[in-house]
């Protein structure tokens, strides 16, 4: 399906972030890592005290997974620009501060719908690109990290919502219903039409 826009105000900054959202087992980690594999963009992790999950290796660019005192010790230095936490959950996310290149590959992170507008307001140049999936392929792929049928179900609804308030903030919609390269052709392909300076795509290694 061919990325539809949505209704937030285009983006005029010669570099903004990249900011990628999308709910629970939508693909987005997988997007993200493809754009960093091809150098089409570099990744800022967001620090995490939530605990690493399977499918995270050591190498998971989207995140810097550290305990609650690592967490409070970095705090305290206040290396974070903003902390959250999010959705009613027992962990926590910070974002360092973030640098914007004036070229090469576009700056990028990865958070959720609800944290755009204080994204926002830390970065006002923001082109925020959501990630969907249809709910049967985030059921399977919530159930393969291990989660309950009813844990699934919950999520699923908030999904739902998530996806709603995605809506209203991203520039465009990308729909992950087929291989994982198709879709991040089409993103780089958008990315070559929003943002005006060059982006290198070195196609990986």
């Amino acid at each position: 399906m061919t990325p539809s826009l949505a209704v937030a105000d285009p983006v005029t900054a010669n570099r903004p972030l990249l900011v990628i959202i999308g709910p629970s087992a939508c693909g987005k980690s997988s997007v993200v890592r493809e754009l960093q594999r091809r150098r089409v963009i570099r990744v800022h992790p967001t620090w995490t005290t939530r605990p690493r999950r399977a499918d995270e290796g050591r190498r998971c660019v989207q995140h810097r997974f550290v305990s609650e005192r690592a967490f409070d010790r970095v705090c305290a230095r206040r290396f974070f620009v903003d902390t959250v936490q999010p959705f009613g959950l027992p962990y926590r996310y910070g974002l360092p501060a973030i640098s914007i290149a004036p070229a090469g590959p576009l700056d990028a992170v990865m958070v959720r719908a609800p944290l755009v507008t204080r994204m926002a307001e830390l970065v006002p140049a923001c082109l925020v690109y959501q990630i969907a999936d249809m709910a049967e392929r985030s059921a399977r792929r919530l159930a393969a990290r291990g989660s309950t049928a009813e844990d699934v179900a919950a999520r699923l609804d908030d999904n739902r919502q998530e996806m709603a308030a995605g809506r209203l903030v991203a520039h465009r919609v990308f729909v992950n219903n087929g291989p994982l390269t198709t879709l991040v052709d089409q993103l780089v392909a958008c990315l070559a039409l929003d943002v005006p300076a060059p982006i290198t795509d070195g196609g990986g290694a």
